[in-house]
């Protein structure tokens, strides 16, 4: 039997089908595989996605918990600094008290000799004298006489010290009461008048002061001598 040149041409013809049959279902296998690789991918972006998104919620719940932490911790920090102010205060006070406890005993038993005696020293002024041995201080007087008051203040009057009050009224006052009575003496020697009766004032002292130790003491006489201004002739 010849060969013909028809006949190889069929054959390969043939062969060339079958190849391509072959690699157009490899091929639609391979689209088959890229396109469930595909739908993969997709599906693994979205659950990344997913997960980016998860882990983007934790980290904001993360930053609000250390937030919230801060904040407890500065809230924290102010109650404990309140705390120890208050027992600083606290401690300040307990140290008041005892010192004034300690005060207080000491102040029962002081011993503290003031006293004071008023005088006129010469027309018109008054002179406090304190004539105990201690020391008087914070000292506020006043003197009344009449209706003309005055008062004096110093911070210490020394046993044996004075304050000085000076009362221009009172001067004015004497000078007419002398006269008055050196007129009264004259008409006296001449026709052989009574004696004159003497003027009296009102005089009233009050006198404030602290001890050594701070206890509080005072001068106010129960009742309201009357006195003459001075004799000064």
């Amino acid at each position: 039997m010849a060969w013909e040149w028809g006949d190889g041409a069929g054959l390969v013809g043939g062969a060339a089908g079958v190849v391509g049959a072959v690699i157009a279902w490899a091929s639609l296998l391979k689209a088959r595989e890229a396109n469930t690789i595909a739908k993969q991918g997709v599906e693994s972006s979205r659950k990344a996605n997913e997960i980016a998104d998860a882990a983007k919620n934790l980290s904001d719940r993360a930053n609000e918990l250390s937030r919230e932490a801060n904040q407890k911790s500065g809230t924290s920090n102010q109650l404990a600094h309140e705390a120890n102010r208050i027992a600083i205060d606290a401690n300040q006070l307990a140290q008041q008290a005892n010192d004034l406890f300690h005060q207080q005993e000491r102040r029962g038993v002081e011993v503290h000799d003031v006293d004071w005696d008023g005088e006129w020293v010469r027309p018109g002024v008054y002179r406090l004298r304190n004539e105990g041995t201690h020391t008087a201080y914070d000292v506020s007087a006043t003197v009344t006489v009449d209706h003309e008051q005055k008062r004096v203040t110093s911070p210490e009057v020394v046993g044996g010290d004075h304050l000085t009050l000076d009362f221009p009224e009172a001067r004015l006052q004497h000078r007419v009461e002398r006269r008055r009575r050196e007129e009264a003496e004259r008409r006296r020697s001449l026709y052989s008048s009574p004696s004159v009766i003497p003027e009296f004032h009102t005089i009233k002292e009050r006198v404030y002061w602290k001890t050594e130790l701070g206890t509080p003491q005072e001068h106010v006489p129960d009742s309201q001598p009357m006195a003459g201004l001075g004799d000064f002739d």
